[in-house]
């Protein structure tokens, strides 16, 4: 490591060498639990509005700032462009759909599926995020209304 004012602490690094990820957030959150305590969610985050403020059970703040929702958007874009769209160009090259239904279907899908798949790719999110990063959580000791 480099010395100066932009190298790494030792502390700032994970200890066992690399990056680790805990599954078993990331599976908690994927099915509408508040990744620190487990309790159900509001919606079980589904609702067309993604993620409530708070857990109603450890007042866990889950919509922080400064972009946070940016990584909701992101699982929302995959999705859609790696889920979606291939279906559609398949259903078209197989063809069981013909350019003309293809085209609208893949246009409804760019239009539609990110209202709809809001709540989903929110509990993506949030089980991504916490599950890579777990010492965020408040049971780790981070401010719960943080």
């Amino acid at each position: 490591m480099r010395a100066g004012p932009f190298a790494l602490q030792s502390s700032a690094l994970p200890q066992n060498g690399g990056v680790s990820f805990r599954p078993g957030i990331f599976v908690r959150c994927a099915r509408g639990l508040c990744p620190d305590c487990a309790a159900p969610l509001p919606g079980g985050l589904t609702g067309l509005l993604g993620a409530p403020a708070r857990c109603p059970a450890c007042g866990m703040g889950l919509r922080r700032g400064g972009g946070f929702f940016l990584g909701a958007i992101v699982w929302s874009y995959g999705l859609i462009a790696f889920g979606a769209l291939p279906l559609i160009g398949a259903a078209f090259l197989t063809g069981l759909v013909g350019a003309q239904a293809a085209s609208r279907l893949a246009v409804a899908a760019v239009l539609l599926l990110p209202v709809l798949l809001n709540g989903l790719s929110w509990r993506l999110w949030l089980g991504t995020y916490y599950g890579f990063l777990p010492e965020q959580l408040p049971s780790s000791g981070r401010r719960a209304d943080d």
